[in-house]
């Protein structure tokens, strides 16, 4: 076991290099595509910051202690720091606000706990040279359900966003641009048919007429959310923001969205997001249905005499990556950077009945490493979904509480995508100059870092130089290098 152990952690120790490359950024000066080319890859810290009751909702009764409802980890510096060293250079901050943090429903004011800990876990970030977005997820669905009803009063909700997002942005509005907001989260899933609840969202499982008036307003409530960070000043007159597509989802977005109907007095800082979780057979179903079955296996990696049934076609596969390039020459190639703010797959105990594990795992990996690299051609900066569920099935790479990877499978998948995918995404977002006067960044030899012994295993954090930290005899990695200690 112990073998196994440095084995996994000798291979991470490699994929943090990378990470340290980054400077740390003190101006607001970098274009969103400029930003872009420091934040890939990206992890969500999932189920913590947005999770809650939803009838909770306009009022203050959530408490800072809705961090631990969904997952029982309280966030840790440490665990952050890990985060980094792993080989991310972005986090996603899934966030509630209206859910239980209010404490004013005229003026929208958001309870001065809850803030100061997520101020906190943002800071985390900060010291640990990450890049973060900060969004308004699902949120009881006060806007994200409720604003696209036909029944909506689209006034009264806009004003809402507007007050709630000029709080948010007064709260942060010192911090540099590593801090990106984010708007929305998903806006209209989780909404019934529109027979059944005279909704405007439409049907995302088919086609119907309300999709246009749909799009429509989603871009009404993301303008009112550009204007009222805009207008905060400071730090977010040139914040990098992000749009969503509608449903964030890749068809959705490349057939009814245009982004160019938003209007920002920044130039060249917004970004689009959008979500992966396909196929649904293999990603995300929990049983089989009288349409089709769970599917535990990838095409080319299936074991024999599985039935069909159980193996996804590379059809697709390849309709993945035609979505992908076509979100490319929508947006990116016209100066909109994508982040694919969640994409996951849930990695399954397979049936003796129906293959091998090892195979499952086999297309588990393989999926993750296709679908990171296949954005990465695209110009799209992936953020995983990472849920801290331990059990199975999940989506969870890092097990929280004893800052440690979980899932060696997924791991692996994210970083083989990362290293195929690299030298296309250096191309699409080049390295900006560091000598024009277009970013200002500090000596890196003076950024505090973190020390590992030979396994992997975290001896101290925040370290801005050897000599202020007790080491053992033996040999370290620091800054990425060796350091040998006699």
């Amino acid at each position: 076991m112990k073998k196994i152990f440095c084995t996994v952690f000798l291979s991470f120790t490699l994929f943090s290099l990378h990470a340290q490359d980054n400077p740390r950024i003190t101006k607001m000066d970098l274009t969103a595509g400029e930003l872009a080319h420091y934040m890939a890859p990206g992890w969500n810290l999932g189920n913590t910051l947005e999770a809650g009751n939803s009838a909770h909702v306009f009022t203050n009764n959530g408490g800072v202690g809705t961090e631990t409802a969904w997952q029982g980890t309280r966030t840790t510096r440490e665990f952050i720091s890990f985060i980094k060293q792993s080989g991310f250079n972005s986090v996603r901050l899934p966030a509630s606000w209206v859910m239980g943090h209010i404490t004013d429903r005229a003026s929208m004011t958001i309870d001065e706990a809850w803030m100061a800990r997520v101020k906190e876990i943002v800071d985390y970030c900060m010291e640990a040279n990450l890049y973060v977005v900060l969004n308004d997820h699902w949120d009881g669905g006060w806007l994200e359900h409720d604003g696209f009803t036909t029944g909506a009063d689209v006034a009264a909700k806009k004003e809402q966003l507007r007050k709630l997002w000029t709080n948010i942005a007064n709260a942060f509005k010192d911090y540099d641009q590593r801090l990106l907001f984010a708007g929305f989260n998903e806006p209209g899933v989780g909404t019934a048919s529109p027979e059944a609840t005279g909704n405007l969202m439409f049907d995302q499982y088919g086609e119907n007429d309300k999709l246009v008036g749909f799009v429509s307003r989603l871009q009404e409530y993301e303008q009112v959310f550009i204007d009222a960070v805009r207008a905060t000043g400071g730090n977010n007159a040139n914040r990098v923001l992000v749009v969503q597509g509608p449903l964030t989802n890749f068809g959705r977005t490349n057939k009814y969205f245009d982004i160019t109907k938003l209007s920002d007095s920044a130039d060249n800082r917004l970004m689009l997001e959008v979500h992966h979780y396909d196929p649904f057979q293999f990603c995300g179903m929990s049983e089989d249905a009288d349409w089709g079955k769970v599917w535990y296996y990838w095409a080319g990696h299936a074991p024999k005499r599985v039935s069909a049934s159980r193996v996804v076609p590379d059809a697709q596969r390849v309709a993945i990556q035609t979505a992908m390039q076509e979100l490319k020459t929508n947006f990116v190639d016209k100066g909109y950077p994508i982040i694919l703010g969640e994409y996951g797959c849930n990695h399954r105990t397979i049936p003796p009945t129906e293959g091998t594990q090892a195979k499952h795992d086999e297309s588990v990996k393989y999926w993750y490493g296709f679908s990171t690299q296949y954005a990465y051609e695209a110009g799209i900066i992936p953020f995983v979904w990472d849920t801290n569920n331990l059990g199975r099935p999940n989506m969870t790479i890092f097990n929280r509480s004893a800052v440690s990877i979980n899932d060696a499978t997924v791991y692996e998948g994210i970083f083989d995508g990362d290293k195929s995918g690299r030298t296309a995404y250096n191309a699409i977002y080049p390295k900006p100059s560091t000598t024009s006067g277009v970013m200002q960044v500090e000596d890196r030899a003076k950024v505090p870092a973190t020390v590992y012994d030979v396994c992997g295993r975290l001896v101290a954090f925040n370290v801005a130089s050897l000599r202020d930290v007790s080491l053992g005899k033996g040999v370290y990695v620091y800054k990425g290098r060796k350091v040998v200690v006699r």
